[in-house]
This record gives structure tokens, sequence and C-alpha cells, in this order.
């Protein structure tokens, strides 16, 4: 009968039903049986025939016909039981062997083998730990007898001890080897695993990211929408606390989705770059504060601005960043604030460092939700739904910004986020605007073309335009936009990146390469919020980039850089 065939047979006993990764143990243990198997007999017919003793060789073709008992296991559908035998049976050998052959053989570098077989045949940390502190203590009593000489090594002659030597150390070796590459092979093949997971994670949260945005684009744009008309027109009174609670709940599931898309970049290790700049902190704070005041006042809860007056108006750091990171604290004040409190936000510098302090008068919290409070998806109770990931994002962003951020809570007193920043002063005085959820320029008689595959946002964006005074041109497709560009010759253009047919890239491309377009600013809108995608609209010609679901100041804002007289 063919060899190659009673090995591959051997080796695949027990492996049938198994699923694949059993299997693979099943077939581990089971070739390391036929070499184990194979080497005793070897060892103990040459130390027999170099030392004329039976003493070695008995025990030696016992320890090999044992091994067959690991085999029986597996072909009785006994896997584990495989697998605990084949380790105790080398555990036991190697005391013995250490004990009768003595120093020479240094048996205890088979440990390495014990540990790299642990690690990969048990997959329960009970059996994994069992296993490795076997392996410790066999190695203990393989030394205490060293020292002790309990057993008398039975080899005393030099040049006998000498080949011994040189006969076990290759074997043992041979074994260590073996199993350090496997267990690297181990260790490759779950890292590709864990490469193609996070790869199809990464797919799957841009896509589904997209694909939400696009429809939450339409509910966002059209509660900014109504937010202002029942602000500014006395007859929709009626509604104003319906349309305060939609724009409310449309920015909560804003706020889930980009600490989603946060803490996916931050798992493949995407969001790890700093991009700082100067821009106004007083500015931004006051910004941050109309737009959750609005979210606040559902719970009648005012939030009350303290800016320290050594501290500079103008600084360098991630504004994107910090921004996340006000947005996380300032919705999690409200969240745990008790109904009709005060949440205080004040701003200082000290020395080199500046700090921002978000407290809330909430029910505190205790010290076992302290341990956990920045570990990702653990929510606390709250009348607003959430995922859990803000105070992980913001300790990571923080941290990466070179701070650090610290927490001080009462139990029925509430809660002090402290966040401390390094303090980089802008020297520049950079010009000052007054922050306000409702002032809109106006840009009339402006020609803009709004180029959409998407109906819905297509409309939004096109009503939101109209409200600051320019004249919509609107394409449902990139042939159709470039050719509208062409006859219109419009003051600025929007463009979906993701379009059928001629893409958002390639209509820009396009317009780039027409002399008469090619100054026109072009504005890239799009679901994708990952990095990759707005550097790819921006390095195609793309003047800026806004992320759906559009914020009105954000497109007022993005207007007045581009559109300067």
């Amino acid at each position: 009968m063919d060899l190659k065939y009673i090995l591959h047979a051997i080796i695949n006993t027990g492996s049938l039903l198994q699923d694949d990764e059993q299997k693979k143990v099943t077939k581990m243990v089971n070739t390391f049986s036929i070499i184990t198997i194979t080497l005793c007999f070897l060892f103990g017919i040459i130390i027999y025939a170099a030392t004329g003793k039976m003493g070695l060789l008995l025990p030696a073709f016992i320890e090999g016909i044992t091994f067959t008992s690991v085999i029986f296991l597996n072909s009785i559908r006994k896997p584990v039981m495989a697998s605990i035998a084949f380790i105790a049976i080398n555990n036991v050998a190697i005391v013995y062997f250490s004990a009768v052959l003595g120093m020479i053989t240094e048996v205890h570098l088979l440990f390495i083998f014990l540990l790299g077989a642990s690690l990969m045949l048990f997959k329960t940390r009970p059996l994994i730990i069992a296993s490795v502190i076997i392996a410790f203590l066999s190695l203990i009593a393989c030394e205490v007898n060293y020292y002790y000489t309990f057993v008398d090594p039975t080899i005393k002659g030099h040049d006998q001890q000498f080949i011994i030597r040189w006969i076990t150390i290759p074997a043992i070796l041979f074994l260590d080897i073996a199993t350090v590459f496997l267990y690297v092979k181990k260790l490759r093949v779950l890292n590709k695993k864990l490469e193609k997971a996070t790869n199809e994670k990464t797919i799957f949260v841009r896509e589904t990211s997209h694909e939400i945005r696009n429809p939450l684009n339409a509910i966002y744009g059209i509660s900014q929408d109504l937010m202002m008309r029942v602000h500014k027109e006395e007859k929709y009174s009626d509604i104003k606390q319906e349309i305060e609670h939609l724009y409310s709940a449309t920015h909560n599931v804003l706020q889930i989705i980009n600490n989603i898309l946060a803490i996916s970049k931050i798992e493949e290790g995407a969001s790890h770059d700093i991009q700082n700049e100067a821009f106004n902190v007083r500015e931004l704070m006051a910004d941050k504060i109309i737009v959750y005041q609005y979210i606040a006042d559902i719970r009648g809860v005012k939030i009350k601005l303290d800016i320290h007056e050594g501290m500079p108006a103008d600084i360098i750091a991630d504004k994107g960043k910090l921004t996340q990171v006000l947005n996380n604290l300032l919705f999690n004040a409200i969240k745990f604030t008790k109904t009709n409190s005060i949440i205080t936000i004040s701003l200082a510098r000290d020395n080199d460092q500046w700090q921002v302090l978000v407290r809330d008068q909430g029910a505190g919290i205790g010290q076992k939700q302290l341990l956990t409070l920045f570990t990702p998806f653990v929510a606390g109770k709250s009348d607003f739904e959430g995922t859990g990931l803000g105070l992980p994002i913001t300790k990571k962003y923080v941290e990466l910004m070179g701070g650090k951020i610290v927490v001080n809570s009462v139990v029925d007193e509430g809660t002090a986020f402290i966040v401390r920043l390094p303090l980089t002063i802008c020297e520049n005085a950079l010009p000052t605007t007054k922050p306000s959820f409702m002032e809109l320029t106006l840009h009339k008689g402006l020609k803009c073309l709004v180029i959409d595959d998407n109906e819905m946002s297509q409309l939004i964006l096109a009503s939101f335009l109209r409200r600051l005074g320019f004249i919509i041109i609107s394409a449902s497709n990139g042939v159709e936009g470039v050719n509208k560009a062409m006859d219109e010759k419009p003051d600025i253009i929007f463009i979906d990146s993701y379009m059928p047919g001629l893409s958002g890239k390639e209509t820009l491309q396009t317009i780039r390469e027409i002399p008469e377009l090619k100054n026109i600013p072009v504005v890239a809108v799009s679901g994708d919020a990952f990095q990759e995608s707005i550097n790819d609209m921006l390095g195609a010609g793309a003047s800026d980039y806004i992320t759906k679901p559009i914020e009105l100041k954000l497109l007022n804002s993005t207007l007045n850089k581009l559109l300067v007289q």
C-alpha cells in the first residue's frame, strides 16, 4: 500500500465531519503524534545501540506506543481529549527522560514546544492556562531533580553522554522550530482574516453611511428650513415645539452616524492625522451653543458659556476633531442633566495649556460606571438614544491632539468633563463673525448649477440655495450637468460625487478641462464622509467638499468663502 496514502489517512483521522478550525487542530495533533512516535522509536534504537541499556529503549518504545492512543481518541470523535492526552504524555515523557538522562539532554527546551502546542490546540482559556501551568510544573520538576538528584542519571560515561546529547538536541530543536513555524503561520492566517473582516466592515460602514445620509439629508434639510420659519414667522408658532423635536431627533441621528464613522476610522487607524488650522475658538464655542440650545430647549435646559478673560480668541488646533469633542460632550450633558437645569461650559487658559469644562446637573456617575465610561458601546440610560461611542471617541481625539480628559462626578449633584489641550496661539488676528443659526448671506441674482442624480437631495439643496437668493439650474447626471454648465455659465456648481454613468469625479475633471468653466468654483457634495474620498474629489479639482446631510450654516459659510466679491 502507498506510504503517502497511509500517512494522509492517519493525519486526517477523525477530521471528516469537523469544521475548518477544529479540523486543523485534529490534523495538527495527529501529525505531531506521528512525528513523536517516529522520533521515539528512532531515539530508542539509536540510544540502545550506543549504550546497550534496555532501560532507555523500553520507555522510548512505550512512549511511542502511548501516542497511538492520541490518534485513537481522534478517530472516535474525542478531539479535546486527544489534545489533552497529547500534552499530558509529552509532560510525563519530559520529566522521565530528564531524570534518567540528566542535564546532558536539555529536555527542558521542550517547554517551548509545549507552550506553542497549548496555544494552538486549545480554544478555551481554562484549558490553555491549565496546559501552560502543567508544562511549567514539569519544567520545575526537571530543575529540582537536576539540583537535588532524586533520580541518578543512567548515563555516566563522557562519550555516551556526548552521543546522547547530540541525538536528543536536534530532535528537540526540530519540535520547537516546527511549533514556532506553525504558530506563526496560524497568526498570519488570523491576521489575514482580521484584515479581511476589517476591510469588509469599512466597506459596509461606508456604504451604509452613504445610503443613510441621502434620506437623512432630506429630513435634516427640511427640519432646518422649518426651524428658520417657526423662529421668524409667528404663523407657525403652534407647531414650534414639534419642529424643535424634529430638529433635535435628526441632529441626534446625525451625531450617531458621525460617531459610528469616527469609531470605524479609529479602529482602522485612519483618524491619527492631526490637521491643525487657525480659527476663533470663542466663535466655535458660541456657534455650538446656538445649535445645541435648540436641542436643550426640549428638556428646558439652559446652556451657559463662561469664557475667562485670559483665554485668547484665535488659536491653532485640529478644528474638526475639537468640534466632534464639543459635540459629544454637549450632547452627553444634555442627555444626562436634569430637566430644567443648567449646563455650564467654561473656557480658560492655564499657562501653555487651555481647557474646556462641561458641567451638568444630572444624577452623577457611580464609581462602577466610571470604570467603563470610555468603553465603546457602553451607553448610559437617558431620554435620548445613543450608541455609547461619544465618550470613547472624545477620549481618543483628545489624546491624539496631545491632551487629557478628566471626569469629576458626584452622585445626585452632577458631572464635569474637563478637557486639557496644548495651547498654540495664532499670532495673526482672524476676522470675526457673529455666530448665528438664522443669519444668512444673500447672493441675489447669482446662478448656481446643482448636479445630483438623487431628486430629493437635489430639491433640498436647491431650496437652501433659493433661500440664499440664487437662480437655480438643475441637472440629473454628469453629461447633462456639463452641457448646462456650458450653456448657462453659472457662478458656482454643486456636484454629487456618486452618480451613475459619468461619476462626480469624472464630471468635475471634464469641467476643469473646459477653458470657459475651469475657474468656476465647484463644491463636491456627498454622503461619503471618508477622508480618502474627500481628498480624491479635492485632488480632482473641487473647491470644497460638503458632507450630507447638509448643514445650512456650513453651506452659507462655504458660499461666503468661495464667492468673495
